[in-house]
């Protein structure tokens, strides 16, 4: 059976931020074409969460949900579990599974680094310090 992954994002009122979240879910989709990849939002841009596991509960009995969130504040804590919840009242036989937020991960690190270079700056490898 293949891998059901949902992602979720917030949800903009700017048309451009939820097209360049669309645009990372086909970069990560073309990344994993033997899996079934789809997206949503919590709010303020379509699908909805409840849409997009309904339309996946057709495909697979485990969805895992990957919030596309940096940190766990009350949408990863509640929100996101709360329609979760609800949604398993009314598909007990669909098994959801919610990843953590990107949080603290290390290669966030990295990407700050990157970023301090693309203006000019320098990062310091905290190795290389004495």
């Amino acid at each position: 059976m293949k891998k059901c992954v949902l992602i979720v994002a917030h949800g903009s009122r700017e048309a451009s931020a939820n097209r360049a979240f669309l645009s990372l879910v086909g970069r990560y989709r073309e990344r994993h074409p033997d899996w079934s990849i789809s997206h949503a939002f919590l709010e303020l841009a379509r699908p909805s969460i409840p849409s997009a596991l309904s339309l996946l509960s057709k495909k697979a009995g485990k969805i895992m949900v990957l919030p596309y969130f940096l940190f766990a504040a009350k949408h990863v804590k509640k929100s996101i579990p709360g329609i979760l919840r609800d949604f398993r009242k009314d598909h007990p036989r669909v098994k959801i599974r919610l990843a953590a937020p990107l949080g603290q991960d290390p290669k966030l690190l990295e990407i700050l680094d990157q970023r301090l270079k693309t203006v000019g700056g320098r990062s310091q490898d905290p190795k290389r310090q004495k």
